[in-house]
């Protein structure tokens, strides 16, 4: 396999200029501090990139190197879980060539309807992106000059995703960071064609580039197969995640050979990780991620990638394409996850003031009642008394924490829930 080189990327950034955007590469102390590096860390936002996500570099290289080839397709397939579909969509109107988007059919809505508003036609077909993408090969078999493009298996799509990589470089010369310095960068693998592009660029411009590639829970395979340096069959499990973008089962023969050269270490988050990211963006850095998006993020603060806290580092924020139907859970499963939340059931006698009482003690320990429910009928109630279920807001972990122990201090039965 011929590998991308960084003339390849440079030629696809002067490709695909009037396509994108040059997004920022922002610092953000907060994370900075909350890690206990030493060292600037940024996030570089493809979060603002057109179409919301790094999906349209590839896409667009592809679709404009057969064009400059002189072999404008007669339509254009492709098969995404959302972000991707819109990337080609929207180079596909541009250009007036007819687009087919095959995604599963537990796409988030927002990405289905933008796809379409882009003047694609959709079609949603299975519950994971592989099923998404075997429906596609039908459907190109179907369209005689039809070309195919494939989201990450692709050395023209790897070559448009790596001008993010350029532009990280200048922007951290600019910042005062030599090329000679060492650097770390973490990045969230789905298909792997992100990973493998940025890291070429990066590891070709700054030699001292250390990579970490980050998956999601219910596709953990590439993380697998780095750890035991061969490709690994992804094991059945579930399908839904809140990182949707990530979930790509199948490994990709071309994208592991420039995960296996080229990164540090490929760590797993969870989807109550991605959750308390989610919500650390939008509320500390003012910034709406979706899942895929937001892993890198998650990455660092559950302490799944161990930085050197002497070396700079940029965490890429992938996409930003969230499904606002889903924005309330995710937030919900954040906070709680923080212990900014808190859900705490109270045995007490069931006779007048017992209520008034639970509530006057929270109140001194400064937590703010949100919800009250009160349960009588559970077979885990004794005669007698009442189990008083109370919704808390708190000021973090360790707050939620003396709340609890505190109680129990004072004798109350007290459960908490997640």
């Amino acid at each position: 396999m011929q590998k991308v080189r960084l003339e390849d990327i440079q030629k696809a950034r002067a490709r695909i200029a009037p396509y994108i955007v040059q997004t920022p590469l922002r610092p953000w102390d907060y994370l900075r501090r909350t890690l206990g590096l030493s060292a600037p860390l940024y996030l570089k936002l493809d979060t603002l990139q057109n179409t919301g996500s790094f999906k349209v570099r590839g896409g667009a290289n592809k679709i404009l190197e057969l064009v400059e080839q002189g072999k404008r397709p007669t339509n254009v397939v492709a098969a995404s879980a959302g972000n991707h579909a819109q990337a080609v969509a929207f180079v596909a109107g541009k250009l007036k060539i007819p687009a087919t988007i095959v995604m599963p059919e537990g796409a988030p809505l927002v990405k289905a309807a933008a796809t379409q508003d882009y003047g694609a036609e959709v079609v949603l077909h299975g519950s994971l992106y592989d099923e998404a993408f075997a429906k596609a090969q039908e459907l190109l078999a179907s369209r005689p000059g039809a070309v195919y493009v494939h989201a990450y298996e692709d050395p023209a799509v790897i070559a448009g995703q790596g001008t993010m990589g350029l532009e990280i470089d200048e922007q951290l010369t600019a910042a005062g960071i030599p090329r000679d310095a060492a650097l770390q960068v973490v990045v969230p693998i789905g298909g792997g064609g992100l990973i493998s592009g940025v890291s070429t660029a990066l590891k070709a411009l700054r030699p001292k580039t250390t990579v970490y590639g980050v998956v999601c829970e219910a596709a953990p395979a590439v993380a697998e197969s780095f750890r035991l340096g061969a490709i690994q069959v992804s094991k059945p499990g579930r399908s839904r995640t809140l990182a949707e973008g990530l979930a790509v089962k199948k490994v990709s023969p071309m994208t592991f050979e420039y995960v296996r050269e080229l990164c540090r270490d490929v760590v797993v988050v969870t989807d109550d990780d991605v959750a308390g990211a989610i919500a650390t963006l939008m509320e500390r850095g003012k910034l709406v991620a979706e899942g895929a998006g937001a892993a890198g993020v998650a990455a660092l603060l559950s302490s799944r990638v161990r930085l050197d806290p002497a070396v700079p580092t940029v965490v890429v924020l992938c996409g930003g394409n969230i499904d606002m139907n889903a924005v309330s859970n995710i937030l919900e499963r954040g906070l709680t996850k923080s212990g900014r939340w808190l859900r705490l059931g109270i045995l007490v006698e069931d006779r007048p003031g017992e209520l008034a009482k639970v509530a006057s003690r929270i109140g001194e320990l400064k937590g703010n009642i949100l919800e009250v429910v009160h349960d009588r009928t559970s077979a885990s109630c004794p005669v007698g008394y009442t189990r008083i279920q109370f919704h808390l807001e708190t000021r973090g972990a360790e707050h939620a924490s003396e709340i609890e122990r505190t109680l129990k201090e004072q004798s109350y039965t007290v459960e908490r829930s997640s």
